[in-house]
């Protein structure tokens, strides 16, 4: 059961119980609204075209049967693939801002490993 079901089922209280029904009211009001959006292939998505994560997900489809989780999920797995692909591709050399950046947070002489990349850079 996630954190949601248990604030919704009242399992943590009345306050959180209250706070998810007016959780799924905005989402209610935002697929009135055209805020989300589903697609003719049940895809649902926020209001600037992302797919929407599991988290708002999990409300959507709470609140109406329009949407296809799985269609949902696959669509967003193939966005952040498509999202992560780009940034490795396009990642320009760090800027002496961003080492300065992170020598200040890491310190001199350390090892960082972009996660993305995987590549390594010394401070």
């Amino acid at each position: 059961m996630t954190r949601f079901m248990m604030e919704l089922s009242g399992k943590l209280g009345a306050y959180w119980k209250a706070n998810a029904e007016k959780e799924l009211e905005k989402v209610r009001n935002d697929l009135e609204a055209g805020l989300v959006t589903i697609d003719d292939k049940g895809v649902a998505r926020n209001c600037i075209g992302r797919v929407v994560m599991s988290d708002m997900l999990e409300k959507i489809a709470l609140v109406t049967d329009n949407v296809d989780v799985e269609a949902t999920a696959t669509a967003r797995d193939l966005e952040v693939e498509k999202e992560l692909m780009e940034y490795r591709n396009n990642k320009l050399p760090y800027s002496a801002e961003d080492v300065a950046e992170m020598r200040a947070a890491f310190g001199a002489g350390e090892t960082v490993v972009d996660v993305v990349t995987g590549k390594k850079i010394r401070l």
